[in-house]
């Protein structure tokens, strides 16, 4: 797609600039830094050039389209463009990536995003080498370029699906506040965004310099205030603690029914199969049918699909609250006649707090809790149920929601500077430039993680005699949602605490310049090497390791270091010019060889062909090998335990599907099926009324270190239409198509708990409904009840992941005073529209291809970015007159089918289309103040719902759709 401005209020600002360079085309918008000739350099290229067309489909977003949103953080406006997949941002509740913001381009992971700060490569924030967008304050952005393709022929690996180069201002002369604030229309989520920039020239114009700090808050806005969002998330866990049946030691039916029958319930009513829970009373209530309960049916207690549960979202955050803080610094410094000296760093310090729900004590993430019959706090009917069984002098477990040591939380605590330090100049007498440039950076992140009470401190109070009392006061009683005490609470307390650090040297050379002229004008090149270092670390506090948290399951430490030294040549090649039906052709050619301590040699290359045929008219395309080495963290990962949720049970590709609720029992293939669950480990007793009783189940993961690089191969074909017409309604219009195609092959994936669930119990995967099948070989329970307790999630080289489709840009503006009407100004229209033609997962080589274009909910790629609608488009329309601008952009997401069919023949629902609308208005008071004013999601669009089902999940997509609101934003800037 073209390089133009996709912005509300750019209109007025890219005209200018494209008045002001006549030989620019749908690509000259808001246009790179020139240096004295007037050459630029465009990304996707070590070469400049002067008339800024790139032959790799662009995209360049202005400063006004970044501010233009209630948020501080760059993803919320970026995640808007439809190349971008919406992924792990200030919606993201959850622990699994630590409050960071990064960018995902196609859908096809952030670890294949290369993000660059004016075109290198910025401090990676996570093990697998994304960037965390949080450390770069939105407003230091000048513009932002999007290249969407491989891209690791010009800057290394990591650029397989293409390129975000955050290009910095450089038109600071003097003394610029700003202050920014935002509230949704419910009163809460509260933004704050306050920046000082000042800079200038020195020693008679030699030098300049920038300085800029800033601070930026943003609150909390609960899910409870949100009706749509209010009783989701439904867990069969409780606060009163759940007594688990073992299939080997079954109490007598008979005791069952004659326990019940004192509290009136019928013979039959609850099966001694059942768990069983406390009402404070002490007498016994079975949470299927909520038998005999007497206690709250209102939220956060819930009756739902024929149990009582519980729902989480009580304790959910619909934003992420952020505090941060930042100081970014740049000196150049001109030390002889064509040679440059320019120092530049930045520091940014943020928390972000992560989290929700209560710790399940006893749960299958975490150590089970075993009570001895001797326990004084068992109440007398329970006495009665354990002396039934065989053997009734056998301790018994328990689960037990713990709400009393009140909401899990994890606070991150982010340090974050990077140093870069280089010469450039010029040999004008040889037509080169040169340079040399070298940085350090450093990511520590100290985690801290709150609510989750110690196994072994609460197992010692279960097991002792006298039931704890001799150990905090009162002692400590699991049976019913009986207060303990502040004591025993504090006697099971704990805080943990883990350290991540990484570090990255960069230092790189390149000389660029003119070899010799041809007949259709100079042959240009570009040359260069690198040597890259990245570290990790990560330091796990031993209550973690050891696995003595409640709910946490163990991550051990790990460390692991790669090292990289590449060199890159690149040349720009003039080959036809002034023939007719061609204007000018030219091809880009580059390769690049990398050497890793960890991989070995790997190549990449790229060529693009730009065919001018007539003014007006261009066409270009081209292809290119990519390659991506595994990060330290894909590769150096210790084992570790995590939680993901499966599903619900009840439609074909949600949920265990060995559930009786769930229509794998019901289904054609229902014998099948169950003589699977019991090859697997469903005890024989149970496999009747057999219920999943943990909709989030446990997975291992961890790094392989016999990882291989994966490749991806791209193609591009595009056409751009910048004609200049002669009526003033049709001069300044434009459009660009570009068809892209990327195919990563030994792509480096996991097989997630969905996928390995849906396919081992898929009759075409698996037509026998073996056990032995290799996804069936990733699941394992627990021989006494049937409960998932683990699921393999391996890192390995997977068969394949392609995406194709078709990007469109249009662009048409009208300047007032061009038609004859008075007053300065203009009236604008900019529309972004992406077409998914194809989305595809290869897991082997014989497994069937996936294709889930146009659906939502398949997370194997990203946890965050499940959805790929065929559609997605931003419409922008603008009108500025004299001092005032007003805009609207549509944001368009389309129609989606549920990913859970693909591959199974589920018939789950999908999602509509979603419209989100925003306004603003801006105002500038003489030349020193401009006032901005804002609404985003005026019309308060509400999420839609995915899952008509929510055990153990939301009923809507949380990273896809906005869960706030409509929300209002207020600005000032001043310049001095």
């Amino acid at each position: 797609m073209g390089a133009l401005v996709i912005g509300l209020a750019a209109g007025q600002q890219v005209w200018a600039q494209a008045a002001a360079e006549p030989a620019h085309g749908v690509d000259g918008a808001a246009p790179a830094t020139a240096d004295k000739g007037g050459e630029i350099i465009v990304t996707g290229s070590r070469i400049a050039r002067r008339d800024y067309t790139s032959s790799s489909p662009i995209s360049t977003v202005s400063s006004d389209f970044i501010a233009k949103t209630d948020s501080s953080t760059l993803e919320t406006s970026l995640n808007q463009l439809p190349q971008i997949a919406s992924s792990a941002s200030s919606s993201t509740n959850t622990q699994a990536r630590g409050g960071q913001a990064s960018l995902n381009l196609r859908g096809l992971g952030q670890q294949r995003t290369l993000v660059l700060l004016d075109g290198r490569r910025v401090q990676p924030s996570a093990a697998d080498g994304s960037v965390d967008l949080n450390v770069i304050p939105a407003n230091l952005i000048g513009s932002v370029e999007v290249i969407t393709g491989g891209a690791s022929a010009i800057y290394g690996s990591d650029a397989v699906t293409g390129v975000v180069n955050l290009k910095l201002r450089r038109d600071v002369n003097g003394l610029e506040v700003s202050g920014k604030m935002g509230v949704t229309g419910m009163g809460d989520g509260q933004t704050r965004d306050f920046n000082a920039i000042a800079g200038g020239k020195f020693a008679d114009g030699r030098g300049s310099a920038m300085i800029s700090i800033g601070y930026s808050d943003r609150r909390t806005a609960p899910f409870d205030a949100r009706a749509y969002l209010r009783g989701q998330v439904v867990v069969p866990a409780l606060p009163s603690s759940l007594v688990n049946v073992s299939a080997s030691n079954l109490p007598s039916q008979a005791a069952v029914n004659a326990i019940f029958a004192g509290y009136g319930a019928a013979a039959g009513s609850v099966s001694r199969s059942s768990q069983l829970s406390f009402n404070a009373d002490g007498t016994l209530f079975a949470p299927t049918g909520a038998v005999n309960y007497r206690g709250s049916r209102n939220l956060p207690y819930i009756y739902y699909g024929g149990i009582l549960q519980f729902t989480t979202t009580d304790t959910y955050t619909a934003q992420t609250p952020l505090t941060r803080y930042n100081i970014y610094g740049r000196a150049d410094y001109e030390v002889a006649d064509d040679i440059k000296a320019f120092v530049e760093g930045w520091y940014t310090s943020y928390n972000v707090t992560t989290g929700g729900a209560y710790a399940n004590a006893g749960s299958s993430s975490g150590k089970i809790l075993s009570v001895p019959v001797t326990n004084p706090f068992i109440p007398a009917d329970l006495r009665t149920y354990l002396a039934s069984r065989p053997n009734p002098n056998a301790p018994f477990t328990i689960t037990r929601f713990m709400q009393e040591a009140g909401t899990r939380a994890e606070r991150n605590d982010y340090d974050v500077f990077q140093l870069t330090a280089g010469l450039n100049g010029k040999i004008r007498s040889a037509h080169l430039d040169w340079s040399l440039v070298a940085s350090f950076g450093k990511t520590r992140a100290l985690t801290t993680e709150t609510g989750y009470p110690s196994s072994s401190a609460l197992q010692t109070l279960l097991s002792a005699a006298d039931g704890g009392r001799s150990l905090c006061s009162g002692g400590y009683n699991p049976f019913g949602p009986t207060p303990n005490s502040a004591s025993c609470i504090a006697y099971i307390a704990r805080t943990a605490r883990n350290v991540t650090e990484l570090k990255q040297t960069n230092v790189e050379a390149n000389l660029a310049g003119d070899l010799f002229k041809l007949p259709a004008g100079t042959l240009k090149f570009a040359l260069g090497a690198n040597y890259r270092e990245n570290t990790y670390a990560f330091s796990p506090d031993n209550l973690i390791s050891s696995g003595d948290l409640a709910n946490f399951l163990p991550v051990f430490g790990s460390s692991g270091k790669t090292r990289a030294t590449e060199a890159y040549g690149e040349l720009l090649i003039p080959v036809i010019k002034d023939a007719q039906l061609i204007r000018e052709f030219n091809i880009d050619a580059s390769y690049r060889y990398s050497h890793y301590n960890t991989v070995g040699g790997i190549s990449t290359y790229k060529v693009d062909g730009d065919w001018t045929v007539i003014d007006g008219l261009r066409l270009r395309g081209g292809y290119s090998r990519a390659t991506r080495a595994p990060s330290a963290g894909e590769l150096f990962a210790a084992t570790n335990l995590g939680q993901a949720p499966i599903g619900s049970p009840g439609l074909i590709g949600s949920g265990d599907p060995c559930d009786s609720r769930g229509a794998y029992r019901s289904g054609p293939n229902a014998s099948a099926v169950t003589a699977l669950c019991l090859a697997q480990g469903v005890p024989a007793s149970l496999i009747t009324g057999f219920t999943n009783t943990n909709p989030r189940v446990p997975f291992q993961a961890g790094g392989n270190t016999a990882l291989r690089p994966e490749t991806a191969d791209t193609y591009s074909i595009g056409l751009v239409l910048n004609p200049r017409l002669a009526s003033p309604w049709l001069s300044h219009i434009s459009l660009s198509v570009d068809w892209y195609s990327i195919r990563i092959s030994r792509a480096i994936g996991q097989i997630t708990n969905t996928v390995a669930l849906s396919q081992c119990f898929d009759g075409t995967v698996n037509p026998t409904f073996s056990s032995s099948n290799y996804y069936c070989s990733l699941l394992a329970r627990d021989a006494t009840n049937g409960q998932l307790t683990v699921i393999q999630n391996p890192l390995l080289n997977l068969a394949s992941y392609k995406t194709t489709g078709v990007d469109t840009q249009l662009d048409w503006r009208v300047r007032f005073d061009e038609i004859g009407w008075k007053g300065k100004g203009s009236f604008g229209i900019n529309t972004v529209i992406t077409y998914l033609d194809s989305f595809k997962i290869k897991n082997f080589a014989t497994a069937p291809t996936l294709d889930y274009a146009g659906t939502i909910g398949n997370q194997q790629i990203d946890l965050f970015a499940d959805a790929h609608p065929r559609w997605k488009a931003t419409t922008g329309v603008t009108v500025t007159l004299e001092s005032v601008s007003a805009g609207m952009r549509w944001r368009y997401l389309g129609a989606m089918a549920n990913a859970a069919n693909v591959g199974t023949g589920g018939t789950a629902h999908g999602v509509p289309a979603v419209s989100y609308f925003d306004f603003d208005l801006a105002f500038n008071v003489g030349k020193q103040f401009t006032l901005s004013l804002g609404v985003v999601n005026a019309f308060n669009k509400t999420p839609p719902v995915l899952n008509d089902n929510v055990t153990g999940v939301l009923a809507t997509d949380p990273y896809t759709y906005d869960l706030l609101g409509r929300r209002f934003y207020a600005g000032i800037k001043a310049r001095f």
